[in-house]
């Protein structure tokens, strides 16, 4: 089959497209015909280098995480998908292979496609899907009436956000560019601040849950509009958040959340 592989880690240059034996599922796997893969900034992170410190890479190394396709194969245990299905999957460091003809994925990490999306929509999903629903149900305990903030709105984790936090019956605050108000609105949004105009952490408004996809505010001025008890949840924790988590506020967990 062919693949995109890298040797060593470095910058897109290290991309190569090689010949590579067909993998085989194990009793737990299904195997994947892949038609469409997903591109996160993990991926980049994870090829140059920059997760080294956390994630060693056994060379050579297939990059891709989300994948979606039609399963070529399934282990002797798999009971949930046969030859044909339509599917999509999140392979999920180390193990990654999403950037290949054929892929394998544990059963429990693979999901029917629904009829009605794109293999390309399907294969957009997974990390970015998973990050915002962990982030809002399982990290923010969102619940239904409560406020919530997402900050990154209109990106690939916040986008998803804004759905699964209406989902969970929250009322929404998007932060986006000008350019994405609209489409912000369109997924849910009671209100879309432009962060171009408006600057969310000014004091005012409170909430019960912040989201933070982009993380190019202040953890100190986020928790300024943090509404007592309310929680405070990052992908990107930067340095402001770890010093506080880690130093001041030992609530902070190494995921990137804090409750006031």
């Amino acid at each position: 089959m062919r693949a995109v592989v890298i040797n060593e880690y470095g910058p897109s240059e290290k991309l190569t497209l090689v010949d590579l034996k067909e993998p085989s599922p194990r009793p737990d796997e299904v195997l994947i015909r892949v038609r469409a893969a997903g591109v996160n900034p993990v991926d980049w992170k994870i090829r140059s280098g920059m997760l080294k410190i956390v994630l060693w890479l056994k060379f050579p190394f297939i990059p891709g995480f989300d994948i979606s396709g039609d399963v070529a194969a399934v282990g002797s245990r798999v009971t949930r998908f046969k030859p044909g299905d339509p599917v999509y999957a999140m392979l999920g460091p180390p193990r990654g292979g999403g950037y290949a003809e054929l892929a394998v994925a544990p059963e429990s990490a693979v999901a029917r496609k629904a009829h009605s999306q794109s293999y390309i929509e399907a294969a957009s999903m997974p990390v970015a899907a998973l990050t915002a629903l962990q982030g809002l149900r399982d990290l923010g305990r969102l619940k239904p009436g409560q406020s919530v903030l997402i900050n990154g709105a209109s990106g690939g984790v916040g986008t998803f956000a804004v759905q699964v936090a209406r989902a969970l019956g929250a009322r929404v605050t998007g932060v986006c560019g000008p350019k994405n108000v609209g489409l912000v609105r369109s997924l849910g949004a009671e209100m879309v601040l432009d962060y171009t105009k408006e600057d969310f952490t000014a004091p005012g408004k409170t909430y019960d849950v912040i989201l933070d996809a982009v993380a190019k505010s202040w953890f100190a001025n986020c928790r300024k509009v943090l509404a007592p008890a309310g929680t405070y949840v990052t992908t990107l924790p930067n340095v402001d958040v770890l010093f506080q988590g880690m130093v001041l506020l030992p609530l902070l967990s190494l995921v990137g959340q804090y409750q006031r």
